[in-house]
């Protein structure tokens, strides 16, 4: 590059913060060496470039700023313009605290024209380094110019000993044999217009595409001829700015509509034709049928606006990140959950910008060990911290993200919200453990129910015995002693005389005969008696112990033997079920002591069997049996049986008779059954029935485990 012509330099930068300093850094350039600096957004960068280059102006350096937000897509545009430009020195620009990581390496391999220069950067340090990439940028074009003058001289050799060859008369046969061999084939478009936009040759494929089999039959016509009005003025319009200015339009997105109603998408290049004398004479172009690319474009967008409005719309918090763990694309919910009000306040930041320390460094190892191994997190139930301080509840997915080359380059996060699912979950079980203790309230009050009738019956039973004794006592002819002891010591003095030869005192040996006996039935009696009446308030102490001892119980894990806690339920229950006449059979068989909380065995025990008795009371026959089974369950544990011939239970009721609130009976409350079933999943077992179906009777099985089931820790 010559110092009469100006160096151009582009810096690519949305902010405007790169362009600011290297405008600064152009204006301390020494005369002599002109430097000419030229702005774009990153959208609009190809297309400059491209423009320019077109126009024999192309630039010798572009600086690109780098941003957590658009890393991605500046690297991409970056490598396009690398490969479209061989002379064309990149440097790209990461902002303050911005880790490249492997992605220039991985676009761009080892080579000489990629430099990257982290922002800020001093203004004459940026001088200093302009100048020396013009220079080498200059360097490159020479290079590539000798290059392309050697080429050209060797091309014009090959092409007059080919075409003497060839049996061409002259170079011009063989160098229009080439053009037509091109026409003919090219799978796109392409034309030469004269300056009045009037065809003068024409590629097969374009006459082809507007309904003519042989390109000649082209030649004169404008496209007014061939496309509808709307799109033929405007193509007009594009060949005579091209005429007028001598720039080239490049890649210009056409919708071309036919006369006959058809009509596709294509990408047109038009450029000035020059004669050697470099008087522009026409325009040539091609075009590229770009329809199903256009289709494809459309699917994407398609794509991509909902996505936009899943992101928009779903409630639950959707977010990507790369591979730095920055957020590239958030949805609405993720934004108003981190306190934002728009996404741009949340792309680039990572989560410390928004969580405590501990919070953000386990959000950010997760990633990590997603990104290194690939494994994916699904549904992680996450205790974090509201915006306003208060502790919240998510299920977090995240799974890896790959790019084209199979590379893990981020992670796809979608969070959702189970803060109230969490609270109704404690709520249900404050619920479950208050249902559960107003059962075993409910139950104690019946136990104790039939506890006051149990005593009842046994202190009638001390009352008629008591009263029997009184009477004897009272009837007693032990007061005939008193009367017999006077008779005699009146006659003290003649006793022997008295007892043998006055009439009531002969009488006297035989009567004591017969009061001797009659006070030995007596005692007999009398003690029989009392020995009923002291077992009858054996028996209440027995209940009323029984009683106390599932009121003391609760919430303590011990030791327990199945037979006795069964035997304990069954003396509970014992007036009921001998007031309905309900025969108790035992099928226990050894089985090994298990850790359970007693009071919780007995309430089911008490529940079971009490349900057990109500439904055999409409035995019509007469015959209620009631069995109780204790075996091993096969796991270390033991199974305890209920079983009834009572009045079964019906398919369709058999599958909720566990639901709480559900009863069959008009006076039952529902939750029964319910807590009790609860109460054996609390202890790691289980509470399962069987019917064969109305009538038939039932049989309830509890499970217990041989040890407890452990809390989990909070």
């Amino acid at each position: 590059m010559t110092d009469s012509k100006q160096a151009r330099i582009l810096a690519v930068d949305d902010t405007g913060a790169l362009h600011g300093m290297l405008r600064t850094a152009v204006a301390l350039n020494l005369p002599g060496h002109p430097l000419a600096l030229t702005p774009a957004h990153l959208t609009e960068a190809l297309a400059v470039t491209r423009q320019e280059r077109a126009a024999d102006q192309p630039y010798a350096v572009v600086f690109l700023a780098l941003s957590p937000v658009n890393a991605v897509a500046a690297l991409e545009v970056g490598a396009q313009l690398s490969i479209e430009d061989d002379d064309l020195q990149l440097v790209f620009c990461p902002t303050a605290g911005h880790m490249v990581g492997d992605g220039l390496q991985n676009r761009f391999g080892i080579s000489d024209r990629v430099l990257l220069l982290p922002q800020p950067v001093e203004p004459a340090v940026a001088l200093a380094l302009v100048r020396a990439l013009v220079a080498k940028a200059g360097l490159h074009r020479d290079l590539r110019a000798a290059r392309a003058t050697t080429a050209a001289h060797r091309r014009d050799q090959v092409a007059a000993t080919t075409a003497a060859n060839s049996g061409f008369a002259q170079e011009a046969q063989f160098e229009r044999a080439l053009m037509d061999t091109f026409l003919l084939n090219a799978p796109e478009a392409v034309y030469f217009k004269d300056r009045e936009s009037r065809i003068v040759r024409a590629s097969l494929a374009l006459a082809q595409r507007v309904g003519f089999d042989d390109p000649n039959e082209l030649v004169g016509k404008s496209d007014l001829d061939l496309f509808a009005e709307a799109h033929a003025l405007a193509a007009f319009s594009d060949e005579q700015d091209v005429i007028r200015t001598g720039r080239p339009i490049l890649n210009k997105v056409e919708h071309e509509t036919l006369p006959d109603g058809r009509s596709c998408w294509v990408l047109t290049s038009k450029l000035p034709w020059r004669n050697p004398a470099g008087e522009t004479i026409g325009t040539f172009g091609l075009s590229k049928d770009i329809t199903a690319i256009k289709r494809d474009e459309e699917d994407l967008q398609n794509a991509s606006d909902m996505l936009q409005a899943l992101l928009d719309n779903i409630p639950d918090r959707i977010y990507f990140k790369n591979a730095q763990s920055r957020f590239i694309k958030v949805g609405k919910a993720l934004v108003t959950r981190l306190g934002m009000t728009t996404a741009e306040q949340v792309l680039g930041k990572t989560d410390f910008d928004f969580h405590p320390p501990e919070l953000a460094r386990q959000f950010i190892h997760d990633e990590e060990h997603i990104m290194a191994t690939g494994e994916s997190i699904i549904n992680k139930v996450e205790e974090q911290v509201g915006t306003d301080g208060q502790p919240i509840w998510a299920s977090v997915t995240k799974v890896p993200v790959y790019d084209r080359m199979g590379q893990i380059a981020g992670i796809i996060g979608i969070s959702r919200d189970i803060t109230a699912l969490k609270l109704a979950e404690a709520e249900l079980e404050r619920k479950n453990r208050e249902l559960v203790d107003a059962s075993r309230a409910a139950g104690m009050a019946e136990v104790a129910t039939g506890v006051l009738h149990n005593v009842g019956n046994v202190l009638n039973s001390v009352n008629v015995a008591a009263t029997l004794v009184s009477d004897m006592v009272r009837r007693s002819k032990a007061v005939n002693l008193a009367r017999l002891a006077a008779m005699l010591k009146e006659h003290g003095h003649d006793l022997s005389t008295y007892l043998t030869t006055d009439e009531k005192g002969k009488q006297i040996p035989a009567y004591l005969d017969q009061l001797g006996r009659h006070l030995a039935e007596e005692q007999q009696t009398l003690m029989r008696e009392l020995d009923e009446m002291r077992k009858s308030v054996d028996h209440i102490r027995d209940i009323v112990a029984t009683q106390q001892g599932y009121a003391k119980v609760g919430g303590t894990v011990e030791p327990i033997v199945a037979a006795d806690l069964v035997e304990m339920a069954l003396r509970m229950q014992l007036s009921a079920l001998t007031r309905h006449d309900v025969g108790v059979h035992r099928q226990y068989s050894p089985v090994p002591t298990v850790l359970a909380e007693k009071h919780k065995v007995l309430q089911i025990l008490n529940n079971l069997i009490r349900n057990a008795k109500q439904a055999m009371e409409a035995n019509l026959d007469g015959r209620k049996h009631l069995t109780i089974r204790i075996a091993p369950n096969g796991q270390g544990g033991v199974s305890i049986q209920v079983l009834d011939n009572g009045v079964g239970i019906s398919p369709e009721n058999l599958a909720r008779i566990f639901a709480h609130g559900f009863t069959t009976r008009k006076s039952g409350h529902g939750f029964g059954l319910h807590s009790a079933a609860l109460a054996a999943k609390e202890m790691g077992g289980s509470l399962t029935v069987h019917s064969e179906g109305a009538g038939k009777g039932a049989t309830f099985s509890l499970d217990l485990p041989a040890q407890p089931k452990e809390e989990p820790k909070s």
